[in-house]
């Protein structure tokens, strides 16, 4: 059976950012409209966001991320529309931009058992931009069985993410007994390729990148252009991945830059990948 995924940072309403935030969202339309239209074209089936814009004066809804201005929300509507439904789990860390309740989300073809949000940075404060809660869900999918995926947006190494880190682990170890027969962390994690950060996910070989996987002579090619918020005087790096748990019944088939210009229009600061893999 083959599953797909993608992963894409928004930019938290940032790509036309306005002084009204209701002309913000209206500019965003075109984002909304590229996002959905490649996620059913593609026939996409789970989708692992970062940097969720919702205004932050709207009323936080139960469950979060049901306000109208909720940019994943936005996606998921436009899909509902064209008659395709996403299950979806997201939770939010902070204030991004100084009007923004900034946060993660996962949308799903399939049911999602044991969704979860956790703080993994030190900061847990919503007017602190260097807290980091992440979202956290098994996918149960057909003829396979639960999929279990972790869907983050981590700080620098300097700023706390190997202590983040740790705490993604220790939260994922106590989720597996609930009979998962697959292991994903995905997102933005802040850890150029071949450095520190990245050295310490991969150096065991726990978790597999699964771009350098496929393609280890792009192991250095940037997820991002130019010079984006949090890389500032730094050439562009590879910063988001899709790292699989090193075990059999998962296997990557391909995996492509979308979103980059060439393959769909740009729609952030970051580029997305788009996975499929092979479930036994």
């Amino acid at each position: 059976m083959e599953l797909s995924l993608l992963t894409l940072n928004l930019h938290c309403y940032q790509q036309h950012p306005r002084t009204c935030p209701f002309d913000t969202m209206h500019q965003h339309e075109r984002e909304v409209w590229i996002i959905a239209e490649a996620i059913a074209q593609q026939g996409i089936d789970v989708i692992c966001l970062q940097e969720v814009g919702e205004y932050h004066h709207d009323p936080i809804t139960q469950p979060y991320g049901l306000s109208p201005s909720n940019m994943a929300n936005r996606i998921k509507n436009r899909l509902n529309e064209w008659g395709l439904y996403y299950h979806s789990h997201q939770d939010w860390s902070h204030i991004g931009f100084y009007r923004w309740r900034e946060g993660t989300a996962i949308l799903s073809r399939y049911p999602m058992q044991h969704t979860y949000a956790a703080y993994v940075s030190a900061s847990q404060r919503k007017d602190d931009y260097m807290s980091r809660n992440i979202t956290v869900s098994c996918i149960d999918v057909p003829w396979f069985g639960l999929l279990h995926v972790a869907n983050v947006h981590l700080n620098w190494a300097h700023h706390g993410f190997f202590d983040e880190y740790a705490r993604v682990r220790q939260l994922i170890e106590s989720r597996l007994y609930f009979g998962v027969r697959g292991d994903l962390i995905v997102g933005d994690f802040n850890a150029p390729a071949g450095e520190a950060a990245y050295q310490h996910i991969v150096g065991n070989a726990e978790y597999v990148d699964q771009f350098y996987e496929l393609y280890p002579e792009r192991f250095f090619e940037p997820s991002f252009a130019g010079q984006i918020d949090g890389w500032r005087n730094s050439p562009p790096k590879r910063i988001d991945y899709i790292f699989k748990r090193n075990q059999p019944t998962i296997k990557i088939k391909s995996m492509r830059v979308i979103f980059n210009q060439q393959f769909y229009p740009l729609v952030s600061d970051h580029y997305g990948y788009l996975a499929r893999f092979d479930l036994w």
